[in-house]
Parts: structure tokens; sequence; C-alpha cells
């Protein structure tokens, strides 16, 4: 690809004509996301007052100019004409040249993220399905890591909330279409940035289950039950323990239909193995965490008065 390969996932990184990775200061890096990210022409007092806010105004300038010349040097180099990818306008407005030849993987993203899921969800064909899975691709971090400035932490949010969005429809896609890895693949990567989601949590539960993975599907409720109860201190949703009833109940008829003197067919024992391990590790999980919170009330009592210290 040629032109500037610019990448605000992760790290800032930019490239010119996949040569190699062009060197730029923090703040020039800060200058160039908040430019691409706002898309649009940027007044100099407000881009003074993002890097250098706590400066007396002439100094801020005078910062933001340096800075900026520094920044255009790094995107046009001496075979670059000059307002390839910076402009200004004649009241000094500073912005970036989208008519440019350049490749953002934030932009990229964003175009197929809303194009689908701008779509009704039962429309949605294989082929849509698969840019969007690959525009998912682009992600591979946050947005802007390292960055906490408020601006920052806006536009990270909502670009994690466009990539959440993506995620639960390429899920409902998959699951509609019994492509059961695929769909619990992205649940889990939901759950990995957002463990809170109990509709997803449920959503694993189904999938587990028509799948005819009942142990898993049991095992994703312990979880569920686990992070609701370790995060905000509260049982899962009525809906959520309704599910569960019906797995588990479901596991019952199932066993007094084949009568408790009668062995069991191998793959129900594996199903029926398999759940015994997993409710053996979510036991023993539990037992850990009892013994780290009896340390921990251990370590901060206060000492006995009546015994004396050697």
């Amino acid at each position: 690809m040629s032109g500037l390969q610019i990448h605000l996932f992760g790290r800032v990184r930019v490239v010119h004509d996949n040569g190699p990775e062009v060197k730029m200061t923090p703040t020039a890096q800060t200058l160039l996301a908040y430019l691409l990210l706002q898309r649009a022409y940027c007044p100099r007092d407000v881009l003074a007052c993002l890097c250098w806010g706590d400066q007396p105004d002439d100094q801020a300038r005078s910062c933001l100019n340096t800075a900026l010349w520094r920044l255009r040097r790094s995107l046009e180099t001496d075979t670059v004409p000059r307002g390839t990818y910076l402009l200004t306008t004649t009241t000094g407005e500073v912005g970036f040249n989208w008519d440019s030849q350049h490749w953002l993987d934030v932009s990229t993203f964003e175009h197929e993220a809303t194009r689908v899921l701008a779509l009704p969800p039962e429309s949605l064909d294989p082929g849509q399905a698969s840019a969007l899975q690959n525009a998912l691709g682009l992600c591979t971090g946050d947005l802007l890591e390292g960055f906490y400035d408020d601006w920052a932490l806006r536009e990270r949010e909502r670009v994690r909330a466009m990539y959440l969005d993506s995620l639960s429809r390429l899920m409902r896609y998959h699951h509609s279409r019994g492509a059961y890895e695929e769909s619990v693949a992205a649940g889990q990567k939901i759950l990995a940035c957002d463990p809170l989601r109990e509709e997803i949590h449920r959503e694993l539960m189904r999938l587990y289950l028509n799948s005819g993975q009942r142990a898993l599907a049991v095992r994703q409720f312990n979880i569920c039950r686990d992070v609701l109860a370790e995060e905000l201190g509260i049982p899962p949703m009525e809906e959520t323990q309704a599910l569960y009833h019906q797995i588990t109940q479901g596991a019952d008829e199932l066993h007094d239909a084949h009568g408790s003197s009668s062995p069991a067919p191998l793959p129900h024992a594996l199903t029926m193995l398999r759940q015994a391990m997993q409710e053996f590790d979510s036991a023993r999980g539990q037992l850990q965490r009892a013994i780290r919170l009896v340390e921990r009330l251990t370590d901060s009592s206060p000492p006995d008065p009546n015994v004396r210290r050697r």
C-alpha cells in the first residue's frame, strides 16, 4: 500500500510507503491523533491548550508552532510537498488533509462497522459478516494505548462500544446459522473486555446447550454468578437463573430416563464427568479465594496487647 499508513489501535505508529516507522515525539503523536479523531480543522488556541494548558498563552503558542513544525517534518519529508497531509487555513486553523493518499486503521474499522450495524440484524449476509470480521481484526489493542487525557478516553470508549456491538452482531449471526464455535469465540472476546455483560453470559449458555455441551453451559452460569458477586455483590438476574434451572432440569430428566441402576451411555457419562470436573474447579477457586481472604484478615488484625514482643 502506498502513501501514509497510520495506526491508532495500540500505540500510535506511522509508516511511509511500507517503509520504516516514522519517529515522532509524544507531543507530535498527540497532535496527530487529535486532528485525526476530531475530523475537523482545529483552532490553534485549542491545540495549544491541549498540550500546554498549564503554561502562559505566549509560551503555549510558541511550543505549538515548534511541535507542528516537527510533525510536518515527520509526515512531509523532503520528497513530499508541503500541505500533503497537514493543512492550515487563512485564519490559522490546522487540520488533516483527508484527500491525501493515506490509510487509517480506526477509520477503516469505523466505516465497515457503521455500515453493517446500520443493517437489520436478520439481513446480514456472509459477505458482510466476513467484511465485519476483517474490520474487527484491525482492533489489535485499545485505541491510543497510553493516552489518558479526557478526549482520548472519550474516543477510546466510543470506539470500544462499537467494537463490542460488532462482536455481538457477529455472535448472533453465527449462532443463527449453527456456527457454534465462531459464535462462542465472539462471545468470549466480548466478556474479555466486559465480563459484566450478563446477556452475553446467557447467550453463551444457550450456545453450549444447543451444541450439546450442557456442562459448559453450567460452567458459564457459575462464571457469571461469581463475577457478579465479586464485582457488584449481586446475584444473576431472574432470567439467567431461570435458564440455569432449565439446563440443570434437563440434565436431571435425562438421568431419570436412563434409571439410577442402569449404566449411562458413554456421551452422557462424559458430559457428567466434564460437569463434575468443572464443579470441582469452581469449588477449588472458591476455596482459594476464601483462604486469601482469611490471610488478609489475619494480616490486618490488630496485635494482641497481652502478647509480648521479643
